[in-house]
Formats: C-alpha cells, sequence, structure tokens
C-alpha cells in the first residue's frame, strides 16, 4: 500500500465525486402514488368545492392547464405514512399540499418535498398553472402544452446522509470560493480530465480544509457515512475561529410580489403557499426566523384559509415569525400623492396592530424603484423608526455609500437605515451570498452585523430545508461570519444603540435604474389619478357635510394598486385588463356618493373641494354658455352667489392669443415661440410644445427602464401641421396643431388660454401605435438655474439639472409627482408645469421634456416569458406592447415664483386645476375654515374626516421656506394639531409655525 500522496490538486474532483454519491444516496424507496385530478379551470375554488368535482386519473409526465388554471388533485398513498415518509411532488406550476382539509406546505420548483404525519394515507394537492420561484435553474418555462407534471412518490430520507452530504458540501463550497479569491487565475468551476489547477500558493487554512475533506472522504471509502461525519465533525472543531469580527443576522423571506408576472388571485394563493411553507419548516428548524410584511396578504390568508391563519398569530407570538413593514402593501413612493402614500402607512399600521397588538417599527421595502424624501417624515408621524432596503446597491452610476445610516428626511425627520450591500432580496445561503454583504458592510467599523434576508424571493416560497441545513454550518467556517436566525426589528434595536456613530444622508434616495416606470402604461396612470381625485373629493365632501359612506374599500384598493409592480407598470397584461376598470368604478362610485351627499332641495350650487379659493369656469349640465366663478375654499355655494364678473376675454388673431395675463404666438410649424405672461417675456432658447419620438429599446428590462442613449436618439415630429383656431366663447380660445407622429400615430396638441388665468393649457390628443418608442413634449427656457424643482408626495426636492458630475448624470430621467419648476437663481422667476396624470421628465439647462407615452413590451412579452408565457394566456391581447391606442393628456405651464400666493403656488394649482368642483342642486354647505393668512409655501393638500363630528385639514410645505400661518376659524370651532398617524394632539390658538417641507396636520373640532 502507497503512503498518503502530495498531490492536492487531485482532491477536489474526488471530493465532488464523494458529494454525488452522497446526494443520489439521500432518497431511498421511491414509490409512485396514485394521482386524480379535477379538470384545469380558470376559476379557483377553495378545498370544500375542489372536492366535489370530478376527477380522472393522472399520469406521470404529463401537460395540463393554461396559464393561472387551478386543478385540484387527490393523492392516494400506497401505505399509512410513518415518521419518515415524505411526498415528492415534481411539477413546473406551484402547489400547495393540504392535509387534514388544511394548507400544510407548498410545492415549487424550489421545494420540491414535504415530510408526511403518521398515519397520513391520503392528500390534496391544489395547483397553479404558475412558473413559480423564477430565479430557481429548473425554472425553465412551461411547455406549449402547459405545466409539464412529471411525478409524485413517496420515498424515505436517510438523514444521517442528509446531514453527511450538507457538513462536507459547506466545506467544499467555501473551499471552492476560497481558492478562486487566493487566485482568481483558478476557476470555481471544477476540471473533470486533463491537467488541474496547482496548488502551490495557497493559505495554511485552505490546505488544512483540503487535506481534513480527503481525510474524511478516506473515512466514508473505508468506514461509511458516520465515520464522514465523525471525520468532518473533528474538522469543523478546528477549524472554528471564535472571533470572526462579523455576524450574519439571517431571516427569513419570500418578498411576495402581490402581482407581477401573475394577477392579484394567484399573489394571495401564492401567501397561502408560503405561509404553509413556512409554518411547516419551523416544525423541522426551531431556530428557524422569518419576517413578512403587507397586511393586505394576512387579510388574504385570513380570508382564503383562516386556520392557517390562526397558525401564523401562533408562529407570531411564538416570536419565530415577525409581521412587520408597516405598510400595507410594499408601495412605489414616487408616483402616489402624499395623503395616498402616508394612507399605505395608515392601513398598514392597522393591520400590525390588529395582527401584533402593537404598531410596526419597520418600514420594509427591499424592491421599490426609488424612495421619496419625504418618506422618513411620513414613518415618524405613523410611529415608524426603522428603514431597510436592498435595492439601491442596484444604481447603475454611483455606488450608494453607506450600509447602516441614519436617514433625514427632506423636514429634518430621522430614522435609522440599513441597506444591505452586495445583496438582493432572493439569497440562497451560497459562500458568495453570505460572504458580499459581509465584506461590503459599509458600517462595519461600527456595527459589525448586517442583515440578510434569505429565500427565494419574488414569490418563490422563502428559504428551503437545504439553506436552513447550510445556515447551521457556515457560520463555524473560517473567514465566514457569524450566522444566526433572527427578526429584523431586533437586528435594528441593536443598531440603534450606535445611532449617533453613524453617517447621515438627507433627502431622496434616487435609484440610478427603472426610470421607464415613471410612464409605461400611462392609462393605468390615469385611473389611478383618477381615484385619488374622487377619494380627495369624497373625504372633503363627508369632512364638511359630516356625512359618511365606505371609504375604506376605496382606499384599500388605490392602495393596492400602489404595490411596486402595479402603477410603475412593470405587471403582465391580467393586472391592467383587471386592475383599470377596478380602479374606474371605485373613482365613479365615490364621486356618486360625494354627490349624493350634497344633493337636495334648494337651487343650483357649487362645492369646491379645496382649502384654497378657487376661480374656474363652469357649465352646468343643460347651459348654454359658461359662468365665471369664485368659490371660497371649502365650502358648497348658490351659483348665483359666486358668480362674478367675466374678465378680459381670450382673443385670438393671426398667429397671436391673449387674454389680458398671458399672450403666446404660434409659430408656421405649430410650436409657441414668443411667451409673456403677466408683462415678463419667458426667455425661450427654442420654441416650445415640440414632440420628440426617440428610439426606445432598454438594455435589460423593457417596462422598466428608460436608458441614457434613449435621449440622445430623439427627432422632432416636423411633419406638417394642420392648424385650427379654437374658439369656445370668449372665455376660451387658442389653436389645436395635428400632424403625424412616427410610422403610424397622430397627434393634437392643444394650447389654449382661459379668461382669468395665467395658465397656458396644453393638451394632447394622441392615437399611438409606434412600438418601442418614447413620446416626450418638450418646454426649452433659458431658466438653466443649477437645479430644478419637483414635486413629490409631499413638498418638493431640489435636484441638478445641469449634468455638473456623475451624481446629476445619472438622473436623465426622473420622477416628478403633480408639478416641477425650473427658474433663475433665486427661484423669483421662471416656469413650473403641472400635470394631470403623468410622472415621467428629464430636465436639463432648461428645457423640460415630459414623457407623454412609452411602448415597450409588455411583461410576458419581454424577457420574462418563461414566467408568462404568451401561449398559454387565456386573454385576448390586442398588443405585446403599452399603451396602443388612444390617450388624452392634460398639462399646464405658468410663471413660477417662490413667491406666488398660496392658490398660486404649483403644488396647489396641480390640484385645483385638476380636480373639478362638483356641481349640485341643494343647500350651501359652510365651512368652519374662514382663511389662511400668511406662509404661501404651507399648501393645504387634503381634507379628511376624522370621527366625532371632527376632520383634519392636510398642509405640507412646498418651498423650502420656515413661517407662519394665522389659522381663522368660524365661531364655535376650535384647531388642535396632531399627526398622520393621528395620536397625539396639541391645542392651536391662532398661529402655527412651520419649518422646511414640514407637513402639518389641523385637527376642526366643534367646541
Amino acid at each position: 500500500m502507497l503512503p498518503n500522496h502530495h498531490l492536492p490538486q487531485l482532491t477536489p474532483n474526488r471530493i465532488n465525486a464523494a458529494l454525488n454519491r452522497l446526494q443520489s444516496s439521500i432518497w431511498t424507496d421511491s414509490r409512485p402514488v396514485s394521482v386524480e385530478a379535477s379538470e384545469p379551470s380558470p376559476s379557483q375554488v377553495p378545498l370544500a368545492k375542489g372536492k366535489t368535482l370530478d376527477r380522472q386519473p393522472v399520469s406521470h409526465c404529463s401537460f395540463w392547464g393554461k396559464l393561472f388554471d387551478q386543478r385540484w388533485s387527490r393523492v392516494f398513498l400506497p401505505e399509512a405514512a410513518d415518521d419518515n415518509t415524505w411526498l415528492h411532488w415534481k411539477d413546473q406550476a406551484e402547489a400547495t399540499l393540504y392535509v387534514e382539509d388544511q394548507p400544510y406546505f407548498g410545492f415549487n420548483v424550489a421545494h420540491r418535498h414535504c415530510r408526511l404525519p403518521e398515519g397520513t394515507s391520503e392528500v390534496w394537492v391544489q395547483s397553479s398553472c404558475i412558473q413559480s420561484a423564477i430565479w430557481h435553474p429548473e425554472a425553465n418555462g412551461m411547455e406549449e402544452k402547459g405545466s409539464y407534471f412529471e411525478s409524485a412518490t413517496v420515498r424515505r430520507r436517510n438523514d444521517e446522509v442528509w446531514n453527511a452530504y450538507h457538513d462536507l458540501k459547506c466545506i467544499f463550497d467555501l473551499f471552492i470560493d476560497q481558492r478562486h479569491r487566493e487566485n482568481p487565475q483558478v476557476s470555481t468551476e471544477l476540471i473533470g480530465a486533463g491537467l488541474q489547477p496547482p496548488m502551490d500558493k495557497f493559505t495554511p487554512s485552505l490546505r488544512k480544509m483540503l487535506r481534513g475533506m480527503e481525510d474524511a472522504v478516506n473515512a466514508l471509502d473505508r468506514e461509511g457515512v458516520a465515520a464522514l461525519r465523525e471525520s468532518l465533525a473533528g474538522l469543523y472543531q478546528s477549524l472554528r475561529v471564535d472571533k470572526t469580527f462579523a455576524r450574519c443576522v439571517l431571516t427569513g423571506h419570500a418578498h411576495l410580489d402581490l402581482v407581477w408576472i401573475w394577477p392579484e388571485r394567484m399573489g394571495e394563493l401564492k401567501a397561502v403557499n408560503i405561509f404553509s411553507t413556512v409554518d411547516r419548516l419551523m416544525e423541522e428548524y426551531p431556530e428557524y426566523r422569518f419576517a413578512y410584511s403587507q397586511p393586505a396578504s394576512y387579510e388574504a390568508v385570513a380570508k382564503r384559509e383562516p386556520g392557517l391563519y390562526d397558525r401564523v398569530l401562533q408562529r407570531i407570538g411564538s416570536k419565530q415569525w415577525e409581521a412587520t413593514g408597516a405598510m400595507y402593501v410594499e408601495s412605489d413612493t414616487t408616483m402616489a400623492c402624499g395623503e395616498a402614500l402616508a394612507r399605505s402607512f395608515v392601513l398598514g399600521q392597522k393591520g400590525f396592530e390588529a395582527i401584533n397588538g402593537q404598531l410596526s417599527k419597520l418600514t420594509w421595502l427591499p424592491d421599490v424603484f426609488g424612495y421619496a424624501a419625504c418618506l422618513p417624515l411620513i414613518m415618524k408621524q405613523t410611529g415608524v423608526n426603522y428603514f431597510f432596503t436592498t435595492k439601491m446597491t442596484w444604481n447603475a452610476i454611483n455606488r450608494f455609500p453607506y450600509s447602516s445610516f441614519v436617514w433625514k428626511g427632506h423636514d429634518g425627520s430621522e430614522v435609522l437605515a440599513h441597506v444591505t450591500q452586495e445583496s438582493g432580496y432572493v439569497t440562497h445561503m451560497t459562500i458568495d451570498n453570505v460572504k458580499a454583504p459581509m465584506n461590503a458592510n459599509q458600517q462595519a467599523d461600527i456595527h459589525d452585523e448586517y442583515l440578510l434576508p434569505t429565500g427565494y424571493g419574488d414569490g418563490g416560497g422563502g428559504p428551503t430545508d437545504e439553506m436552513l441545513e447550510r445556515a447551521r454550518r457556515l457560520g463555524s467556517l473560517p473567514g465566514m461570519p457569524s450566522i444566526e436566525w433572527d427578526q429584523p426589528e431586533a437586528f435594528f434595536d441593536r443598531l440603534n444603540a450606535v445611532k449617533d456613530e453613524l453617517p447621515v444622508h438627507q433627502g431622496e434616495c434616487y435609484l440610478e435604474y427603472h426610470r421607464g416606470t415613471y410612464t409605461t402604461h400611462g392609462n393605468l396612470k390615469e385611473s389611478f389619478r383618477n381615484l385619488e381625485r374622487a377619494l380627495q373629493v369624497a373625504e372633503s365632501v363627508s369632512s364638511l357635510t359630516g356625512k359618511h359612506w365606505e371609504m375604506e374599500h376605496a382606499w384599500k384598493r388605490l392602495v393596492f394598486s400602489q404595490f411596486h409592480d402595479y402603477i410603475p407598470g412593470s405587471s403582465v397584461w391580467d393586472v391592467y385588463l383587471e386592475g383599470l376598470p377596478e380602479l374606474d368604478e371605485n373613482a365613479a362610485t365615490q364621486r356618486a356618493e360625494a354627490a349624493q351627499a350634497l344633493e337636495g332641495e334648494g337651487d343650483l350650487a357649487i362645492f369646491n373641494p379645496h382649502a384654497v379659493p378657487v376661480r374656474k369656469w363652469i357649465t352646468p349640465e343643460g347651459a348654454k354658455e359658461a359662468t365665471y366663478v369664485e368659490l371660497p375654499a371649502l365650502s358648497g355655494s348658490a351659483l348665483a352667489g359666486v358668480a362674478v364678473e367675466q374678465p378680459e376675454e381670450v382673443r385670438v388673431e393671426g398667429s397671436l392669443v391673449s387674454n389680458g395675463l398671458v399672450s403666446f404666438q404660434l409659430n408656421q410649424s405649430g410650436w409657441i415661440d414668443s411667451l409673456v405672461w403677466e408683462g415678463v417675456e419667458v426667455p425661450l432658447s427654442e420654441p416650445i410644445g415640440q414632440l420628440v419620438l426617440y428610439p426606445d429599446h432598454a438594455a435589460n428590462f423593457d417596462a422598466w427602464d428608460i436608458d441614457r442613449h434613449v435621449l440622445s436618439l430623439g427627432e422632432v415630429c416636423a411633419a406638417d401641421a394642420t392648424v385650427t383656431p379654437v374658439q369656445e366663447g370668449s372665455h376660451r380660445g387658442g389653436f389645436a396643431v395635428k400632424r403625424k407622429i412616427g410610422e403610424s400615430s397622430e397627434a393634437t396638441v392643444t394650447f389654449l388660454l382661459e379668461a382669468g388665468s395665467p395658465l397656458v393649457n396644453v393638451s394632447i390628443d394622441l392615437d399611438w401605435h409606434e412600438s418601442e418608442s418614447l413620446l416626450k413634449i418638450l418646454f426649452p427656457t433659458q431658466y438653466a438655474a443649477m437645479n430644478a424643482r419637483f414635486g413629490i408626495p409631499y413638498g418638493s426636492v431640489l435636484r441638478p439639472q445641469l449634468a455638473n458630475g456623475m451624481v446629476a448624470e445619472a438622473m436623465w430621467e426622473v420622477p416628478f409627482n403633480r408639478h416641477l419648476s425650473i427658474f433663475d437663481e433665486g427661484e423669483s422667476e421662471g416656469m413650473f408645469l403641472v400635470s394631470e396624470a403623468k410622472y415621467g421628465a428629464s430636465v436639463r439647462n432648461g428645457c423640460v421634456g415630459v414623457s407623454l407615452v412609452r411602448s415597450p413590451k409588455v411583461t410576458g412579452f419581454d424577457g420574462h416569458a418563461h414566467a408568462w408565457p404568451p401561449h398559454l394566456t387565456r386573454l385576448e391581447i390586442e398588443s405585446p406592447f403599452s399603451d396602443q391606442g388612444s390617450h388624452r393628456i392634460a398639462l399646464a405651464i405658468g410663471r413660477y415664483d417662490a413667491g406666488l400666493p398660496r392658490e398660486r403656488q404649483p403644488a396647489s394649482v396641480a390640484d385645483t386645476h385638476f380636480t373639478e368642483p362638483l356641481i349640485y342642486r341643494g343647500e350651501s354647505v359652510e365651512s368652519p375654515l374662514m382663511s389662511l393668512e400668511g406662509g404661501d409655501s404651507l399648501v393645504p393638500c387634503w381634507v379628511k374626516p376624522a370621527g366625532e363630528g371632527s376632520w383634519i385639514l392636510r398642509l405640507h410645505e412646498v418651498a423650502g421656506r420656515r413661517g407662519s400661518v394665522e389659522v381663522q376659524v368660524a365661531e364655535g370651532w376650535t384647531v388642535e394639531q396632531t399627526e398622520i398617524g393621528e395620536k397625539s394632539v396639541e391645542s392651536v390658538e391662532s398661529f402655527v409655525k412651520f419649518s422646511p417641507y414640514e407637513v402639518v396636520s389641523l385637527r376642526f373640532r366643534k367646541s
């Protein structure tokens, strides 16, 4: 017999072969089970109904279903299960196992096997024809015939081999990773035949690992699996390093997209699937900790499977499961108005309080496409102190500089934040998954912990038992952090102890990616904004009349649509074909309820839902002429009493339009080449109102991205135009400019003035049939200060409009919420733009380019076709591109000055200009709010009922100014100041002081 060899380069292949032998021996005694299944159906039914459906025997290696179909299967075991009977379910689709009529475990490509309870002889399986766990290597899409059902078997698990395999696999994976780190020329891939990489320059710890594994495999070959484990136990002990200088805090995570490449009903079934799996794995692994956000999912599980929900509550009570996240859904934070974004927190905290008996301390947003500067403000006012994400690591140009930091909002509100660097929300406990964020923890010198959400995300079912096994072992190996399961809030509680030593980041967290989401699916964004405005009117009417009706459902549906793959337009057709009618129906219902609350006997009247006076032209139904009215704030007034003298009429003379406040002139191409408002000539750099068409081919994610190269390829739509004068009585006039756009589209841009208004109204009637194209309208001026001001949900932010350095250059397309402004330095002269329902713009060197529509491939017709195969859908899809068809887009521009009166502030105009008053027949409605004097940059944005006959006026500071406002109220009313969460109240005498970007909530109450 030869002595031990000294050719370590031969050992890796031998160890890998041993691993393969072990892996093939884990499962034994495999026997097929009999399966009867119902016909696939697009309708979902619960188990009780599923049991009554006709069923037929199912063959292994068969296909079934159309996209999102359901089938119920009855599974007969060959014999009653003992304590080591495992059901293996191998289907490309997703399934939930039911034992004794309760959801027991979730099957998908990442979760194939489940131990059955002793005595089980039959089970039921609910299957959904959907590609799940899309990041798994076996998630290779469904065939044209449907989901491929490969097999269902019962097996036994050799636990000794199972544990031995993971013992050896963890050390071997670390060895392969470390070998590559120490010598990058050596690949992480093994070379089967041929010259093996030499082992001549490596650390002693690496050599010790390799020798120890070879000794263990020697023991395996001589004496078997038990000897292998004993040898490896000694190796683990000898390799253990007590001081690692880093602690990896694992929390189980499934990142369920409520909608995305599936509709809402699938998201609900996925919640049942995930919750069942987590509950089952906690039985097998008591140390396992899991966290889940989104009360919308808890509500869905409670509705569909109340028994499972009760088990989840028990896990929460035992501290194994943490319900946290603060928001009702993981909302997009850039497009909702302030009140809608705040309601995600209000509804979310109400949900978490019902689940936990207390508020959530943490906002959990791992996958949102940018984080508004007002988020810390909303968090602090709703009882939230902590913030977590991983998404900022997706930045394309500038690396986000911190891991742990204090995030200070634009108003100065502070929350404690953690960004797990070099990690996503889909981590699998590989060596690199664990080590990369450890090495990228920028504040490791202050706090040696980092938080690592672990499991298959995007609805993939969360952690697997393999991940849980690796978590038990990897923390004891050299170069690895210590590893421990814990909950996110506990992690932040410990981090809070060093808060004063952490860096500070103030303002928004702008994501340098996914900029197309501000524009994709414009019809969705219009319906969303329409419901926001309907609720704004409804809550105003309810507050002032004291009448109440069901609004929470509409609010929940609005907030649900804020989910970060819904309103950004990055979901599949199912979501929008189902969701848009619902949004529109809720808007119509709320408007009808508000009108009904005002109706009565009396004269024709008009209700102003805004807390600022409004001047408008209105045309009551049946009237032949429009009436100019001046409406007091928050009141309903007889039409005859608010009609005022008509202002100077609009004149259209040649190519000139004027109304005494504004004048503009159209050139021969149909663009505005001269603009004067209130005696100030606007310094145009080119004619404004030009339409520019861009070829729009994203490098990575079609629905998500507008790439930088796109904005260099635009061409002005210079086809010959038909210019038609527009004259509506004496109060409205301008020009309609009609021209061809691209290959097969047409646009009519109308520039209008109204008598008495300092705004230029710009509407675009668009018949859009271009594919993979972007259309912008340009407003080029010389208002080229260093920064421009952009509306956000509450307040505004300054962003660079000069490409001065890499941070500025990376902001080639940015979100704006209802308004934006450009100006000369000092903000005393400039132009603002307000939008009815557009959210994306490029702003450079005084030129505003508002993104009107884009037509990428809808998700499912792009690189996600393996997860949403178009050949399997039951939908009738007219086009694989978004936004094909008709659009009516409304914008307006006006003169900007940061010192404008309150009702002329851009944030105020954005509300009053597009949210119409209600015309009704009935009694007048008097407002307790008599006036707001001073502090014009503190702008009212919402009125809402607050119970017990009180109501709240929400105001937000929009220009970065400090001041005070005098609140005058009617006799018999008092004013108190509260916050968004309405947990605290303090009295107000008459003056309310405010600071830059503060949100002020005033409760009006009868004395």
